[in-house]
């Protein structure tokens, strides 16, 4: 019993140290294992300080500079401050937004899409406020303008009868000119009467009076026959003829009777001529030469300033016009209104006392000037059938020639010895004084033209070269001041182009949401040359300045540079800190395992030795008990 339980014991025992010895040989593997993922983790640590990435400064809206990673968005993204990038593909097309490529395609010219980005909204904000600023003032106005309507309604009222108070008087006070200039005329006629011959005298007492005359129906003396002739339109004498004789005798005797009637031409007062030639003689030659040369001296007599003396009376007083004091501006009446000829005028002009001023006052004949133009209607317009007839006969009768040359010898000739003049007697002054305007006129306030006026030049500026080059050119225009008439600066323009581009033409291709905020692909895609970058810049020309897009490596800019990728050193970092902890609790748990297996391998070594000894003895026993 003795041996065979120790037999059993050593074969427990040594399989025991067999286990142990298997699973130290196991701990030592899994120690090999964690060996190698040490390695591997520190490789993969030092790779990871070995990578770079791109990145890209950017500036927030408060111009603070910012490092961020370059992707397409970062680039994209408008700041003030910022450099303009282009990103293409290998087909030449800009890599663009959807919001982008819908407001390019939803414009027809550049100013529809720079209005997309609220480039005009500070203008349109300014001219609103000028709107309404204009339109408050434009109310106020207007209440001032009926003010000033109903203050100006009642001063054109004032100054209305004012004006037709003023026109009157001056009217009156042009009368008084007229009629005092009309005065100084008759008093010098008057003075020069009283200290000449009676002119009417002396021509009545040679050949009559008409009022003595008109009655007889037999022929008086002689002295008298050509006068009495004129004035008997009975057809039996040559009654032109004999009216011309009276005339020429009056108009110049020197000439008619010296000159054996070869006088003239003289110059009516409508511009025409006449001669006295073929009257002289008949019976004003027989016995009243004395008197008639007195007569004729008297009117052809001159004064200081080699005018006439001797003007008519001033009375167109005709058969058929009775009444009329100025028969010439009596016709000029008629005949502005249509009633009379030209012929007609031409007529009453010849037979009135009165000639037309350029001023369109009126001055009146001298008597050489009254003899003058009845010789030319004796002559032309006479009423004895058979002369030449400038104007119809019908309307120049017999009576109204008596009437003529009765007006001249009683009225003009004998009215030369009337009484002196009345002066006549001035308009009271005129002392109204003409209404004031109490209130002036408003200025109506000028209304706000509206203007596409850009403020933000560096918004303006990005997105008119996104334009451009989405429209497939290279070149954009630059952003350009526009100032007022002082010279002080107002705001920013840039011409207006229309899109010449279509939707075919392919310039632009829209990047995916996750290539845009890819920095990876971007990287990759550089490094590998699938995208090209062109920057905006701004070229000097010689006559002017533009902007260019120019292709350009990311290594030349100033604003994108390679860096080391901090996130993945530190993610790397992270990874291998946290396989070195694992490892290290792994090993030290192997460790204490290893320990109690060589603790507890050592304790059955010892005990497989004790038995061993055991058996040793009870062998050797079981052997000296049969010897």
């Amino acid at each position: 019993m003795g041996l065979s339980a120790s037999q059993a014991r050593l074969l427990s025992l040594t399989q025991r140290i067999n286990n142990n010895e298997l699973e130290s040989e196991m701990i030592s593997n899994a120690k090999i294992h964690l060996a190698a993922r040490n390695t591997i983790a520190s490789e993969n640590y030092i790779n990871a300080l070995d990578g770079t990435k791109l990145e890209y400064i950017s500036y927030d809206d408060t111009g603070t500079q910012e490092k961020v990673s370059l992707t397409f968005n970062s680039i994209n993204q408008y700041t003030p401050l910022k450099n303009q990038y282009a990103l293409f593909n290998n087909e030449n097309q800009i890599y663009v937004s959807a919001t982008d490529a819908a407001n390019f395609e939803n414009s027809a010219n550049l100013y529809q899409f720079l209005d997309c980005y609220g480039v005009f909204d500070q203008g349109r904000e300014e001219y609103n406020e000028k709107m309404q600023e204009y339109e408050a003032q434009m109310d106020e106005y207007n209440k001032q303008k009926d003010e000033y309507d109903k203050a100006l309604a009642e001063y054109n009222k004032e100054m209305n009868e004012y004006t037709t108070n003023l026109n009157e008087y001056n009217e009156k006070l042009a009368q008084y000119e007229k009629d005092y200039q009309q005065y100084l005329a008759d008093k010098q006629a008057y003075e020069d009467a009283l200290n000449s011959p009676d002119l009417y005298a002396i021509f009545s007492g040679a050949v009559g009076k008409s009022e003595d005359l008109l009655p007889l129906s037999t022929y008086p003396q002689a002295s008298m026959g050509c006068y009495w002739s004129a004035l008997h339109p009975d057809g039996t004498y040559n009654r032109a003829s004999c009216y011309m004789h009276v005339l020429g005798h009056i108009i110049d005797y020197n000439a008619t009777i010296d000159d054996g009637g070869l006088n003239g031409p003289y110059t009516t007062s409508v511009g025409d001529n006449v001669n006295c030639s073929g009257y002289a003689g008949g019976y004003m030659n027989n016995t009243c030469n004395e008197e008639m040369q007195q007569v004729s001296d008297g009117i052809n007599e001159l004064d200081d300033d080699g005018n006439y003396k001797r003007v008519c009376d001033g009375t167109d007083d005709y058969r058929g016009i009775t009444g009329v004091t100025n028969a010439l501006e009596k016709a000029l009446q008629d005949h502005a209104a249509g009633t009379i000829s030209d012929t007609e005028l031409k007529m009453w002009r010849l037979i009135s006392d009165f000639v037309e001023n350029p001023d369109g006052t009126f001055s009146k004949k001298s008597l050489k000037q009254k003899a003058i133009d009845m010789m030319y209607l004796s002559q032309n317009w006479g009423y004895a059938e058979g002369v030449s007839a400038e104007f119809p006969y019908s309307m120049l009768k017999p009576e109204m020639m008596v009437d003529i040359l009765i007006n001249f010898t009683d009225g003009d000739l004998k009215n030369l010895t009337l009484d002196p003049p009345d002066e006549p007697t001035p308009p009271e002054p005129f002392t109204e004084t003409p209404p004031t305007m109490e209130i002036a006129a408003p200025q109506e306030p000028e209304m706000p033209e509206y203007t596409d006026k850009i403020y933000d030049k560096p918004l303006a500026q990005w997105y008119t070269n996104l334009w451009y080059i989405m429209d497939g050119n290279s070149t954009s225009d630059e952003i350009y001041s526009v100032y007022d008439e002082q010279a002080e600066f107002d705001y920013f323009t840039v011409p207006n182009v229309s899109k010449t581009s279509t939707q075919d033409s392919n310039n632009y291709v829209i990047i995916s949401d996750d290539q845009a905020g890819n920095q990876e692909w971007l990287q990759f895609a550089i490094n590998n040359g699938l995208v090209t970058l062109s920057q905006a810049t701004l070229k000097n020309d010689t006559n002017s300045t533009n902007i260019r897009w120019e292709g350009i490596e990311y290594s030349s800019t100033s604003d994108i540079y390679e860096s080391q990728d901090e996130t993945k050193i530190a993610k790397a970092e992270a990874e291998y800190q946290k396989t070195l902890t694992e490892i290290q609790a792994e090993d030290k748990q192997l460790d204490i395992e290893i320990k109690k297996l060589d603790t507890e391998h050592s304790a059955l070594e010892k005990e497989l030795e004790s038995i061993k000894g055991v058996m040793q003895k009870n062998t050797e026993r079981s052997f000296s008990a049969f010897s």
